[in-house]
């Protein structure tokens, strides 16, 4: 959706970029920043060009928001969404016109397809003469529509706290998302009296009790129960006690297995890319399934393939617009995911008072299915290996870092990422991170957003060579801005996923997917961060470590075989 602020371009709209029009008092840019301060924010990732420089120039003249420029605004939009992900205040990004603005696209998309609220500021031209296809000119609400939440252009300066503070509500309410801001140089540069209004959030509609009633008696005469919990829904504590309540396994969606400790009994694995069978079975088995915060996506339902049309379902989610749009269920409930996982909770016992036989065979079979899918997920023993890195080695030292108190595992999109999906166990919660949108290079940059939301934690990103690569230039801004962000790089010097289905689905016909990669060590050294090269099993660990101790942030060269890939036995999944 989009919209407008009513009424004439300001008179202000021919200013000229070299000065703000008012030269002493305060700006519709001063507005802007007063807005943001209004709402809590306290970062704003950036890359400076001529229609945002009296924003951050605003921003300079303040201590309350800290501007860090980055060397892409792609960096910029990434940082925000990690930033927003971490649970930070909300994450805000800004850019100037054309080229600037098309440069944050990916990142815009990218936190839209995850749900990441997200404020997108974007500079524009001034009022008086936009539709002249002047320099760098970009219809911004027409080229933003369809990739955010919402997208509106402001055009009086007056209106400012309005707009740009609605912009901020939406981005949070219901489901999160980005929200894009054109803002035109002529109303960063007017003169401005209007004042922020005060910060207010909405809070999230609570389940309809009748369709508790009913969703907990399907749940109740279930023998086959399955629980989804997808990236909507991020309370551990409600969904374990409506797993216990239910004597029903737990499967997350893609990417999504910090939806509750690992360890816990009722935890069965992820579901999508490198999912164990076992827990792609008991969805496929289910009688009753309770989907909480799951938009059904391609790769957790291996192509809308995996929900059985017999099974009765119950689904919810805070987005009335998620409810039937792929499955069907019986009962949809709009409504927070743990407010509805706690209600229903609390229906069931009653319910299954008087069928206590019903309640052990449930409890019998989550027990076999938890037992199988341990089995299949315990990381595989495999020689050392000295020369390259193995991935077996590495999942063992990443198991390692998730493990310890203060460490967040960030995952981009790589080769290596099913080795995680297959046997990494994670059981604190907020400490693992991964993008479903799709979206090479977000890791590393998203590491950096999440280091400032959380500077206590040590924050570790994994990322392919091909993904690191696209955003290595922005390690200086690491370094400038001191931000500690552990960079392991799994170093195979091929675009791995495409070189698998080039081995899988064209002949081993291999064209465009091996690269020349420099020394990432060396590199970064160049740059003033810490670096190290692996090539042995025996040297990860200590290598790890090292870059841990460290003050600032660290890339680990984790040079692997150009043929290293996939775990055994699996094989990616068809381009259709």
């Amino acid at each position: 959706m989009s919209e407008s602020s009513s009424g004439s371009a300001s008179s202000s709209g021919s200013a000229s970029s070299s000065g703000s029009a008012s030269s002493s008092g305060r700006t519709g840019a001063d507005l802007v920043v007063e807005c943001l301060a209004a709402e809590g924010v306290t970062h704003v990732f950036g890359l400076p060009g001529t229609t945002i420089m009296d924003l951050i120039d605003s921003l300079a003249r303040q201590d309350g928001i800290r501007y860090l420029s980055t060397r892409h605004e792609q960096v910029a939009g990434f940082m925000a969404d990690g930033f927003s992900r971490a649970g930070g205040p909300l994450g805000v990004c800004l850019a100037s016109r054309g080229p600037g603005a098309a440069n944050l696209a990916i990142a815009v998309q990218n936190a839209y397809d995850e749900s990441i609220p997200m404020l997108v500021l974007i500079g524009q031209v001034p009022s008086a003469i936009v539709e002249r296809r002047s320099f760098e000119e970009m219809d911004v609400v027409a080229a933003f529509r369809p990739l955010c939440k919402r997208v509106v252009e402001v055009h009086r300066p007056e209106r400012v706290p309005e707009l740009v503070q609605r912009a901020v509500r939406t981005a949070v309410t219901g489901r999160p998302g980005p929200v894009v801001v054109s803002l035109p140089l002529d109303v960063l540069q007017a003169p401005a009296a209007a004042a922020a209004a005060p910060r207010v959030r909405f809070h999230a509609p609570a389940p309809d009790p009748g369709g508790i009633a009913e969703a907990a008696r399907l749940l109740a005469a279930a023998e086959r129960p399955a629980i989804i919990v997808g990236g909507g829904a991020r309370d551990a504590t409600a969904l374990l006690e409506l797993a216990e309540a239910a004597a029903a396994p737990i499967v997350s969606t893609w990417l999504r297995k910090n939806a509750v400790p690992n360890g816990h009994p009722a935890f069965c694995g992820p579901l999508g890319y490198g999912a164990h069978d076992v827990s792609e079975r008991l969805v496929r088995e289910a009688d009753v399934i309770v989907a909480l915060g799951c938009r059904f996506s391609e790769f957790t339902t291996r192509r809308w393939t995996l929900v059985p049309g017999s099974a009765q379902l119950v689904h919810v989610d805070v987005d009335p617009d998620e409810l039937g749009r792929v499955h069907l269920p019986r009962v949809g409930l709009v409504s927070d995911a743990a407010a509805a996982a706690r209600a229903l909770a609390a229906a069931l016992p009653p319910l299954l008072a008087d069928d206590l036989e019903r309640a052990e065979r449930r409890g019998n079979r989550r027990a076999a299915l938890r037992k199988e899918y341990e089995n299949a997920a315990a990381p595989p023993s495999t020689p050392p290996r000295s020369g390259t890195v193995s991935s077996a080695a590495l999942v063992h030292a990443v198991q390692e870092l998730a493990d310890r108190d203060g460490i967040v595992l960030v995952q981009d999109v790589h080769t290596f990422g099913p080795w995680v999906a297959r046997h990494l166990a994670v059981e604190r919660p907020a400490s693992y991170y991964a993008s479903a949108g799709g979206a090479m290079a977000w890791g590393f940059p998203a590491a950096m957003g999440m280091a400032l939301a959380r500077p206590d934690q040590r924050v570790v990103a994994i990322s392919g060579d091909g993904s690191f690569w696209m955003v290595a230039q922005d390690l200086e801004t690491c370094v400038r801005e001191r931000i500690p962000v552990v960079n392991l790089v799994v170093n195979n010097f091929a675009y791995g996923n495409t070189r698998d289905r080039q081995r899988t689905a064209h002949g081993g016909r291999y064209h465009g997917v091996f690269l020349d990669n420099p020394d990432f060590a060396a590199y970064a050294r160049l740059l003033g961060a810490h670096g190290v090269r692996v090539t042995d099993d025996a040297d990860l660990r200590a290598a790890i470590a090292e870059a841990i101790a460290q003050p600032g942030p660290s890339v680990v060269d984790v040079v692997q075989d150009p043929m290293e890939g996939l775990p055994p036995g699996l094989t990616p999944p068809a381009a259709r």
